[in-house]
């Protein structure tokens, strides 16, 4: 009987030691870092990662900052992400030895090389070796020369893959062996879309979207390992897509109104204290030569987060946590008079007057 109890210890304690913090109903049971990632920084405050993105690569350091390695894994069946048809939010690594690891993950709408050989700027990542400090993991996006000597332009031919950014931070992730180790990794979506509406008051049905040229200009086309921006040069952002809608009448149907469109995509959206530093849009029309709008674009976009009063976010959280912004400008005369800022979610919208008009 002794001999009995003390079969059942042993085989208790092997149990134990083989992997802890395990539940029955786990789909993965082996032991190693257990990386689970999630995207719910986002206005709606819910987890979108199984929807939105579709490869991430993550970079492991040691405690002191220095490149380990990478493993990627994508929204393939090979990969190892899918179980049952659903994309997981979870990467399986078992080949780390025992230590202490910081985290940086990086993440497109695809794996990393299939993003590459897609048609439109790129973001591509610096080229790290074993024992690089951590501050050589860098992001830049693609940009072509200007002409005559302008900003370089960040090429409009498709709209760009969006990029995720994440990382543990200042937390130290230990592993050990013989155990589950679990780290989280809350992503931030640095790629932006913003979808421009004109307006003609002096001509409802006069306007035509091919008669303007819309710009965003920032320097915000680098990026660190957490995710700060790099000094870089003023790049050029234009429209991937252009667009006119007409608003008709419910008997002849006549137009009585029609809207410019335009819609462009641009990296992340920084606010500075210093207006100057801030993004630019600018719309000017191209049978005039005359600016339509020149504004802080960071100003403007972050009157959003008043309808979000509850959350109290920043403007630097609102910018990051928005990602699809909507602007609409009342022109007379050639000038914005006024502006709205709207969020189709809540179907809300903030009048800006154009104080500055001449």
């Amino acid at each position: 009987m002794k001999v009995r109890k003390l079969l059942l210890a042993l085989v208790s304690l092997a149990m134990l030691s083989s992997c802890d913090m395990m539940t029955e109903d786990e789909d993965i049971t082996n032991c190693g870092l257990f990386v689970t990632f999630k995207y719910d920084y986002n206005l709606q405050r819910a987890d979108m990662f199984g929807d939105h993105v579709g490869g991430v690569t993550l970079y492991v350091f040691d405690s002191e900052g220095r490149f380990v390695r990478t493993y990627e894994n994508n929204n393939i069946p090979t990969m190892g992400m899918m179980i049952d048809g659903k994309y997981t939010h979870a990467m399986q690594i078992l080949d780390l030895p025992e230590g202490k690891y910081r985290l940086i993950a990086l993440a497109h709408q695809k794996g990393y090389e299939a993003t590459l050989a897609t048609p439109g700027a790129k973001y591509h990542r610096s080229t790290l070796a074993v024992g690089d400090n951590n501050e050589k993991l860098t992001v830049k996006l693609d940009r072509e020369a200007g002409t005559n000597g302008s900003n370089p332009m960040v090429s409009n031919v498709a709209p760009l893959d969006t990029l995720w950014h994440g990382m543990t931070g200042a937390e130290v992730v230990e592993v050990k062996e013989a155990y589950k180790t679990v780290a989280n990794i809350s992503m931030v979506r640095d790629t932006k879309m913003l979808t421009i509406g004109l307006h003609n008051l002096d001509d409802p049905t006069g306007i035509s979207t091919e008669e303007f040229d819309y710009y965003i200009v920032d320097r915000n086309g680098y990026l660190a390992y957490n995710n700060t921006l790099l000094p870089d040069d003023d790049l050029v952002y234009t429209p991937f897509y252009k667009w006119n809608s007409d608003n008709s009448d419910l008997n002849g149907g006549i137009a009585t109104e029609r809207t410019a469109h335009a819609c462009l995509t641009f990296n992340r959206l920084v606010w500075h204290e210093k207006s100057d530093d801030n993004a630019l849009l600018i719309i000017r029309n191209r049978n005039t030569g005359k600016e339509v709008c020149a504004i802080d674009l960071a100003y403007f976009l972050a009157q959003g987060r008043n309808a979000y009063d509850l959350f109290a976010y920043s403007r630097q959280e609102y910018l990051d946590r928005a990602y699809d912004f909507y602007l609409d400008f009342f022109i007379r005369n050639e000038k914005w008079q006024f502006a709205e800022v709207r969020i189709n979610i809540l179907s809300w919208a903030m009048r800006i007057q154009n104080v500055n008009l001449e």
